[in-house]
């Protein structure tokens, strides 16, 4: 069964901006837009990265959920070049263990130079939990 993650983001567009199934929170694709206004941050990449980590954490807090919890998550650089720059951004708001990564290069939505969607994982709290609470048992 899956629930959507209720925020203030707009309700006019045909997906939720995060799922959770089961223990596991989908946050949608985002963007360096301005929640309030839909207007991108700014036209640089540092702005764009921070506005777009920063509406992920929005996300993740509706769910109950820090950026500590993501454990994968999908970048989208709309050019190759950006990517060393991305990772200096990224490196602000994920720490070792970092969370398993893709990077695409692709053009995006509304002149965007990045988007990121990305999966977490809601720990069980009697045992510590993690991931391991989400996947069969391997030992049977």
């Amino acid at each position: 069964m899956k629930e959507p993650i209720e925020t203030n983001r707009s309700a006019d567009l045909p997906f939720s901006s995060a799922v959770e199934a089961g223990q596991m929170i989908f946050v949608s694709g985002q963007g360096g837009l301005i929640s309030e206004t839909g207007a991108i941050v700014g036209p640089d990449l540092e702005a764009q990265t921070v506005q777009t980590i920063e509406n992920i954490r929005e996300i993740l807090h509706a769910a109950g959920l820090t950026l500590d919890d993501v454990v994968k998550t999908n970048v989208y650089l709309s050019d190759r070049r950006l990517y060393e720059e991305f990772n200096r951004i990224y490196r602000r708001f994920f720490h070792p263990p970092f969370p398993s990564r893709t990077a695409v290069y692709c053009e995006l939505n509304y002149g965007l130079l990045v988007e990121i969607d990305a999966i977490a994982v809601r720990r069980s709290q009697e045992t510590g939990g993690g991931i391991s609470q989400c996947l069969p048992d391997s030992t049977s």
